[in-house]
């Protein structure tokens, strides 16, 4: 008698193979390891169809949001509810910062479109939050955030580049003198240049809004 062979049951898989956070995260992955974003090269990561993608995002731009929301979720944001404004300047410069480099290759796309993604959009009205009860006027808020976006931006495409902007040959030293001695003295008293920056940041949104 012979024993009834067992077929193999075939069905969904209990988790889905593929999915917007898994997306988002082998994106942003790919933006840290590779510093650019390939649809064909995103499926051969996630073991998928390039195909299978559009059963969860319209395109490339969603691609790019989602790497957004990854971002937010690698780098949590501080407390900001309570503070003086210096401090919610500083902190939110800081961690706008630590974010972004994490991922500097991300950095220009994000700069081409609108934040959509609820992770990002809630990080966001949190430091709008922590600004209101600081006292920062409602009508003030987003252009200090945009500015400190853009710098904290800056700032971390910056970190990846070069330790100085100016380059004098040693020939040259006379005909650009003052830009020479000035190279020359910051070299001898060295300025971190991201906490010049916070610093300058503070000073001047906090007499911004002040006057406001």
């Amino acid at each position: 008698m012979q024993t009834p062979s067992k077929t193999r049951q075939l069905g969904r898989p209990r988790t889905p193979r593929l999915s917007r956070k898994a997306i988002g995260r082998a994106a942003l992955e790919m933006f840290e390891e590779e510093e650019s974003l390939s649809i064909p090269r995103l499926a051969e990561r996630l073991g998928v169809r390039q195909s299978s993608f559009y059963k969860h995002v319209t395109g490339r731009q969603e691609i790019i949001e989602l790497a957004r929301g990854a971002l937010v979720e690698r780098a949590p944001m501080p407390q900001l509810t309570s503070g003086s404004l210096d401090e919610v300047i500083r902190q939110t410069f800081d961690a706008l910062r630590t974010a972004y480099s994490l991922a500097p290759a991300l950095l220009p796309l994000l700069l081409t479109q609108p934040v959509s993604h609820p992770a990002a959009l809630e990080a966001y009205d949190r430091f709008a939050e922590a600004f209101e009860f600081a006292g920062a006027p409602r009508h003030l808020i987003l252009p200090v955030l945009e500015t400190l976006d853009s710098a904290a931006i800056g700032a971390s495409l910056d970190a990846v580049t070069m330790e100085s902007a100016w380059s004098i040959k040693e020939e040259d030293q006379g005909t650009y003198p003052h830009l020479f001695a000035a190279q020359r003295a910051v070299a001898e008293y060295p300025v971190d240049r991201f906490s010049f920056l916070a610093d300058v940041l503070s000073a001047g949104l906090r007499a911004a809004i002040n006057d406001a």
